[in-house]
């Protein structure tokens, strides 16, 4: 009899655990993104990289191509109000004349960048490579520009090395200098490149002046910040599309945001770092290897950054800061997607969205934008490039840029 109550209470415990495991409170999809972005930027925080940039134009089937010329027509017809038509003066029949060769031509002009512009969607597409190390400082890029139509196949790399210890970036621009190097062998001998890679670099004594180690320590904290300036409900657990399928991703959260938004998290993110900047200053004493000063070079960097992400009406007078501010109130919608493994981890991510074409009359339609990315985690990512002072040749004092 004992043996049957101890086998019941076993048997009863057994399903309450099943019980409380299958009740288990699934993750909140904001907390899934924020968890997964910080494991990548702390463990999991050396891999590999590839990914995909694709332009799409958008159908233009219905778009009004005599919206220019109808605002002349428009002014015809208020003038020619109350009067027949074989009452038209000569000067308003050859205005209108006019009006409809205008609208004539520029129906053609669109037609014919519309067609160029399918052509690119259709034959262009843009996809890179990299590997990162964040323990290192060290990321490695390389966008690859294919034309791909009948007959033809055009590709040009541009493979590129930033080292954040000595704010250095390094350039394998062989596609060019390859040709330069002829053009400069016998004239200007000094601007050869050779084999050699382009190095821009800030010159030494500043960079050991400047805090970047901090800054980058501050990255983690900031990019969770950003995302929590994002409302808990654009974010939502979704089923796992084509695209996760292909990299067996076990679950995917989707953000449903938009320019206005990814500003938002923009100017959250720069905010923290420019927090962080300042109260590592002010813990920086007259021994400390930085001092408050250097903290502000970056510091003020920073700030001038979120002024122009803001939007601020200071700012609008640049180019883009001017394109930021019109950005600030733009409703369209950007999607991002999140794809996670079983562990938790960011294995891909993909962003849907369109350039706004206000300034473009030519183009009526979208221009749909489709970037995805898988990230490949091997624990010891593979770069392509070794830039050494040996092999590399520093090009900004040639430029003027100090």
């Amino acid at each position: 009899m004992r043996l049957q109550i101890t086998k019941l209470i076993l048997a009863l415990t057994v399903a309450g655990l099943v019980s409380a495991c299958g009740n288990k409170t699934e993750e909140a999809p904001d907390k899934m993104v924020r968890a997964g972005m910080q494991r990548m930027m702390k463990e999991d925080n050396q891999f590999n990289f590839t990914s995909t940039l694709k332009l799409e134009l958008g159908d233009q089937a219905g778009i009004n191509t005599a919206d220019k010329g109808s605002e002349v027509s428009d002014v015809i017809v208020q003038q020619a109000s109350g009067a027949s038509a074989e009452l038209l003066s000569s000067d308003v029949q050859d205005e209108q004349k006019l009006a409809e060769e205008l609208s004539v031509y520029e129906k053609r002009q669109m037609e014919s960048v519309n067609k160029m512009v399918r052509l690119i969607s259709k034959s262009v597409s843009i996809p890179v490579t990299g590997a990162v190390d964040f323990k290192k400082g060290l990321v490695e890029v390389i966008p690859e520009f294919r034309y791909e139509n009948k007959n033809a196949l055009v590709s040009y790399k541009f493979p590129l090395y930033l080292d954040f210890n000595n704010l250095s970036m390094y350039v394998d621009a062989s596609a060019f200098t390859n040709i330069s190097d002829m053009m400069n062998g016998e004239n200007n001998p000094q601007w050869v490149i050779g084999d050699r890679y382009v190095q821009l670099a800030l010159p030494q004594d500043r960079v050991q002046h400047l805090p970047v180690a901090d800054l980058l320590k501050s990255l983690p904290k900031a990019i969770d910040d950003g995302y929590t300036a994002i409302e808990s409900s654009a974010f939502s657990k979704v089923d796992v599309d084509e695209f996760g399928k292909s990299l067996e991703a076990k679950s995917q959260v989707r953000i449903n945001s938009t320019y206005a938004m990814s500003m938002k998290y923009d100017v959250a993110m720069l905010q923290s770092v420019s927090q962080a900047l300042k109260q590592a200053a002010a813990k920086a004493g007259s021994d400390s290897k930085y001092q408050p000063q250097d903290y502000a070079v970056l510091q003020n960097i920073v700030d001038g950054l979120v002024s122009v992400y803001s939007g601020d009406v200071e700012t609008a007078n640049t180019p883009f800061g001017y394109y930021m501010a019109q950005m600030k109130n733009k409703s369209i919608p950007i999607i991002y997607n999140f794809y996670f493994d079983s562990k938790g981890r960011v294995i891909g991510m993909r962003s849907q969205t369109a350039l706004p074409l206000d300034e473009m009359k030519e183009l009526k339609g979208p221009i749909n934008i489709d970037y995805k990315i898988q990230y490949e985690y091997t624990g010891s990512p593979k770069f392509t490039m070794q830039p050494t002072p040996q092999n590399s040749v520093n090009i900004g004092s040639r430029l003027g840029l100090y």
